[in-house]
């Protein structure tokens, strides 16, 4: 044990060479397993308590403002389940955000270099289009060929976290292909970044999800308004328009129908919101739970229904037939704003925009840094955040086990990479 604080404390660059390391087995883990990605989490955030521990290690003032900022909603959720009902089990996706700081002290400490990050996102990039590929080719089957409704999912549990986390990786791989800068470090870049770009957007259609869909062109419009930014090439430029063009072609039929989908689905709700047919429909339990919740709010608006009351809430509209069945199942209602009034009341919206506050005021602060490295990932971190934002008001913030672990694991990195006193690698 000696020896390893040793190492850590005498021999960072050493150390900082094989940690880099686990971020590419953490993107793998993403694509073929989600084990895989947990054991890269947990031993990064058992290094980083590590870290923590060592004499000489100097929390700042924008360390202090990342750590406030991701710890707010843990401690809120808490706070509202010690005054209405305790139910651990719901704390478990939040508790990812706390431990998403020891992953920041870890590489606050050691330093991280911009293509750890790139080699990652082209594992997950190249490997979620294969599994994707695969899946649809063969119609299915166990595992990573699950399908839900003819749609690939990968390691996750549905379609929606797959495909919202395959758009991330291309437009994180986007900007990092933009980003200035050019060393030793950047080796390979010119074939990582293609890959991670093609493979997520890709993989990111063919999921058929809409919220990746809606969510790509608006992270793609921040990554190219990056200050400091490489003129765009032009030669890849037009590659990457006519692969657009031959990837819209090929697989349009298949888009279109989704939004067709979806269009008659909210029309359907509009004309008769008590039809069956119409509130059994994906958008139509959205807007169902929508109005539901809001209706909740109103009678609870200051701490809301209580985190560990909300299923039993459900339970009994589902009974009542308010609800349809089905919605037992979902973790809550399909949108930031609406899950946070519904069961936190106006407290917890608050805590939950001081989140979001704190952690764009985080990456923006250093937008426009000197180093170009510090601006890539302060880019990184706005595009992670707008792209959450986006899945997050029509499904919900910790989802999905494996789409939480992703989200906090990629804030933590961006983060740790973003700030200016972190050593350059």
């Amino acid at each position: 044990m000696m020896s390893f604080y040793s190492s850590l404390a005498r021999r960072p660059a050493w150390l900082a060479a094989r940690v880099s390391w686990l971020l590419p087995l953490f993107f793998a883990g993403l694509v073929v397993s989600a084990g895989l990605a947990k054991a890269c989490a947990l031993l990064m955030a058992v290094l980083g308590l590590a870290a923590v521990c060592l004499p000489g290690r100097h929390i700042d003032r924008l360390d202090r403002r990342f750590m406030l900022a991701a710890a707010v909603l843990p401690v809120v959720y808490v706070l509202n389940m010690s005054l209405l009902g305790w139910n651990a089990r719901l704390l478990d996706r939040p508790a990812h955000l706390l431990a998403a700081v020891f992953v920041y002290l870890l590489f606050r400490r050691i330093g991280l270099a911009r293509v750890s990050v790139l080699r990652g996102l082209a594992i997950a990039g190249a490997g979620c289009m294969l599994v994707a590929l695969a899946a649809l080719a063969q119609g299915g089957g166990q595992g990573l060929l699950a399908l839900n409704a003819g749609r690939p999912m990968g390691p996750f549990s549905s379609p929606g976290p797959f495909g919202n986390y395959s758009a991330v990786v291309a437009m994180v791989a986007l900007a990092g292909g933009l980003a200035a800068g050019r060393g030793h470090s950047q080796t390979g870049l010119p074939l990582l970044v293609p890959l991670a770009i093609i493979g997520g957007t890709v993989a990111a259609i063919l999921s058929g999800t809409r919220s990746a869909w809606v969510a790509l062109p608006l992270m793609a419009l921040l990554a190219l308004q990056m200050p400091g930014r490489q003129r765009l090439p032009r030669r890849p430029l037009v590659l990457a328009g006519v692969l657009a063009l031959l990837v819209a072609m090929l697989i349009g039929q298949r888009i279109w129908g989704r939004v067709e989908e979806g269009v008659f689905e909210v029309l359907a709700y509009q004309a008769d919101p008590a039809a069956v047919s119409a509130r059994e429909t994906s958008l139509g339990l959205r807007l169902l739970s929508w109005q539901w919740g809001w209706e909740q709010f109103l009678a609870h608006p200051w701490l809301g229904l209580g985190m560990a009351r909300f299923r039993g809430a459900v339970e009994a509209a589902v009974a009542a037939g308010v609800l349809p069945s089905v919605l037992i199942h979902f973790n809550g209602l399909h949108n930031l704003f609406i899950d946070h009034l519904t069961t936190t009341g106006v407290l917890g919206t608050l805590a939950m925009l001081a989140f979001w506050i704190g952690m764009v005021g985080f990456f923006a602060a250093q937008r426009r840094a000197a180093d170009p490295d510090k601006r890539l990932f302060a880019t990184w971190g706005l595009i992670l955040l707008l792209g959450e934002f986006v899945f997050s008001n029509v499904g919900s913030m910790f989802a999905s086990s494996l789409g939480t672990l992703t989200f906090t694991v990629m804030l933590a990195v961006f983060a740790a990479g973003a700030h200016p006193a972190t050593p350059a690698r």
